[in-house]
């Protein structure tokens, strides 16, 4: 009888430690990719998985449709050529998810005409970091709640970006929406999203009928904005805002309407209006060290989450307060989706120490009838230690996720599963990364001369500039990041005329001048500076008239410092005006035009840049020359494109844009953006044809910039 007993005992154990470790090391992963790999046919490999697996698909486009009804990891491996592209021939929805629990992460969908990139209709998934283009619907949610869509780029879609079908309670953040119809579009039926710092940038950036939705954090954030630290919930970047930000935290004083008044047939009846309580002045990106303060936001947007059809609420405005006393975390990448594996974990360490009652409590009656109490309980107590620690090493295992696609294999199961069903082919063609410029690989590697090499490291080709290759470089001497800047052309009269300009560039040091660490002729002419990674060319415009004033005083300073040191710019435009992390205006390429204008042959007027030159540039004869006034014209038609969208002269040739800046008027800047209106008279008077009638110094203009913002004030 007391062996049947111990048999028993032995088969509990034993059931319960392969109940444990079999799940823990399910898990197994696959390769798609052109050759080489486990799969060729994404669908392929996805049919062949069990729940669990993870799939790494490599860099190429693939023309097939994907169908998930299994609990999986999809994710995307830029192996060279780019994020892998989906792109179905038959353009159905690219990645219907019908399984809870999905990640899909990396690819580039595109080209679906008629449907969407991804269509979800399932819960407590993870999409992240896609980029959607050229589309009809980039993401379409269908009756799905919980999920999470984090970090996407989403383009050109012809109904909207996201759309929302009876979906609840998801999660969309720090996605970026670009020139869709509709940037999202939510319906009646849709209640307890939450969507808050993504970038809108559309012709409608949303349309919503949802009544409980609510378009901010749920916490507060930490960060810093145009150098200063702050702290306040976050909502989204609308480009259609027109609010003003008097503290300079950011964030907008007046709130973004998305829904004014009640939808007389939403479920929830209100007659409240649905806002973005705390829009973004600027776009994500330009909130730097963002971190959240986790305590929950109270605002005047309804902030119930109802289950039933039936429930009616009308609420009252309130003042957003932060309450302190709950706490709530956002889902970040790391986090495990909607707590599927946490979950898993605890009920196999449940059942472990069910089944380690169960046997102690049959070793304690062994122990009895033999009457070997105290030998079996310390038996017993080994045995269970040995059951959890080798229990816990293995579930520990199951949630790692990798990173990177592996090198070798690392699944478990035997090789018939590896065999793909039904592979299909794919196509040779790869997706550049969207961020390069392009320029081929062949002709990169010839730019950065060999001579430098030995000076820089981590060597990255940033792009071509009308005179200068550019790229960043870690200095190895003190392993600080820098621009370097190569001349397009040169020979020897050009290597000494550079050296002679730009070396003067080198003597200039203020906060809105970008410095130069080094200059030389040997072993090549290059320019070596300071690393500012943005500049004015790339940001959207028109910008909010405040911060265009903030930006031109800083240009104008650098300018009244420049001038003070006997040096003209002579080309002043976006290009040349970069921008750091804390949106400080530095001006770049002192001299860079000068010394290179008799390698361009194009036209007569080399050296400058046409839309933003001055009419004693264009017609020297009729106008005088050059001198410190030129620069001011030419910040005054950047001051003109970043309040109105674009430069106040414009033409079908050089001869028609010629003749615009020596004899027409410039369009009043009010006429564009009524904001404008307080800044019109200054912008006018830089822009004036003859040079008496300007700001006769930037001192003059930084004068009339201040009286500006003491009206403000």
């Amino acid at each position: 009888m007391i062996q049947i007993h111990r048999t028993i005992c032995c088969l509990i154990v034993l059931t319960t430690i392969c109940g444990t470790i079999i799940p823990a090391a399910a898990a197994a992963e696959y390769t798609v990719a052109s050759s080489g790999a486990d799969f060729t046919s994404i669908q392929a490999a996805i049919n062949q998985a069990l729940p669990g697996d993870t799939i790494f698909v490599n860099s190429g486009t693939y023309l097939e449709n994907l169908l998930i009804e299994k609990k999986i990891d999809l994710i995307g491996v830029d192996s060279g050529g780019g994020a892998p592209t989906l792109e179905p021939e038959n353009k159905s929805n690219a990645i219907d998810i019908l399984a809870d629990g999905c990640r899909v992460e990396g690819f580039t969908i595109r080209n679906i005409e008629f449907l969407s990139g991804i269509r979800i209709k399932s819960d407590g998934n993870f999409i992240k970091g896609n980029a959607l283009l050229n589309n009809a619907k980039g993401i379409l949610l269908v009756s799905a709640m919980q999920n999470t869509i984090v970090g996407n780029t989403i383009t050109n879609c012809s109904q909207a970006g996201i759309t929302f079908d009876a979906s609840n309670n998801n999660v969309i953040e720090e996605n970026i929406f670009t020139k869709n119809s509709v940037g999202i579009e939510l319906d009646e039926y849709s209640l307890s999203n939450r969507i808050y710092r993504n970038n809108f940038r559309n012709p409608l950036n949303v349309i919503s009928k949802s009544a409980t939705s609510v378009w901010h954090s749920p916490f507060n954030y930490t960060y810093i904005y145009l150098g200063l630290f702050a702290q306040s919930p976050i909502g989204n970047f609308w480009s259609d805002y027109r609010g003003r930000d008097k503290n300079v935290d950011g964030i907008g004083d007046t709130p973004y309407g998305i829904q004014i008044g009640a939808n007389p047939k939403a479920i929830l009846e209100s007659n409240q209006n649905i806002i973005d309580a705390f829009p973004l002045m600027d776009p994500k990106q330009y909130y730097y060290e963002v971190f959240p303060v986790k305590e929950e936001v109270s605002t005047s947007q309804p902030m119930v989450f109802p289950t039933l059809p039936s429930i009616s609420m009308e609420t009252n405005p309130t003042t957003p307060v932060p309450v302190t006393t709950q706490t709530i975390s956002s889902i970040t990448p790391e986090s495990p989706v909607n707590g599927q594996a946490p979950s898993f974990l605890m009920i196999e360490l449940i059942v472990l120490l069910i089944s380690g009652v169960v046997v102690l409590i049959i070793f304690r009656q062994l122990k009895h009838k033999e009457g070997k109490l105290e030998m079996s309980a310390g038996a017993a107590a080994t045995t269970q230690k040995k059951i959890s620690r080798t229990s816990n090493t293995r579930i520990s295992s199951t949630v790692t996720v990798p990173e990177a696609i592996p090198q070798q294999k690392r699944s478990r199961t035997s090789n018939n599963r590896l065999t793909p069903s039904a592979p299909i082919p794919k196509t040779d063609t790869t997706v550049p990364v969207p961020s390069r410029p392009f320029t081929s690989s062949a002709e990169q590697m010839n730019i950065f001369p060999n001579e430098l090499e030995s000076k820089y490291a981590e060597i990255k080709y940033i792009g071509r500039g009308g005179i200068a290759w550019v790229f960043s470089a870690r200095r190895k001497s003190d392993d600080m990041m820098i621009a370097v800047k190569i001349p397009i052309s040169f020979d020897e009269m050009t290597g000494k005329s550079f050296l002679n300009e730009i070396a003067a560039w080198e003597t200039l040091r203020h906060p809105n001048i970008v410095k130069v660490t080094a200059v030389n002729i040997l072993p090549v002419p290059f320019v070596e500076m300071e690393y500012v990674p943005d500049s004015l060319e790339t940001i959207g415009k028109p910008i909010p008239v405040w911060k265009a004033v903030h930006l031109i005083r800083g240009i104008a300073d650098g300018l009244k410092y420049a001038h003070s040191q006997g040096f003209i710019h002579r080309d002043i435009k976006p290009h040349n005006i970069l921008l750091n992390k804390d949106f400080v205006p530095k001006i770049t390429d002192w001299g860079m035009s000068k010394v290179l204008a008799n390698e361009v042959k194009k036209s007569s007027i080399a050296g400058f840049s046409l839309s933003y030159a001055a009419p004693e540039q264009v017609s020297p004869s009729e106008f005088g020359r050059t001198d410190e006034r030129t620069d001011i014209y030419q910040l005054g038609v950047v001051f003109y494109e970043l309040v109105t969208g674009s430069v106040p002269f414009g033409g079908e040739s050089i001869v028609e844009v010629g003749n615009a800046i020596l004899r027409d008027q410039p369009i009043p800047p009010s006429k564009f953006n009524s904001d404008a209106a307080v800044v019109e008279k200054i912008i006018l008077k830089c822009l004036e044809k003859d040079p008496n009638l300007r700001y006769q110094s930037a001192g003059e203009l930084l004068d009339a910039l201040l009286g500006y913002l003491n009206e403000e004030g």
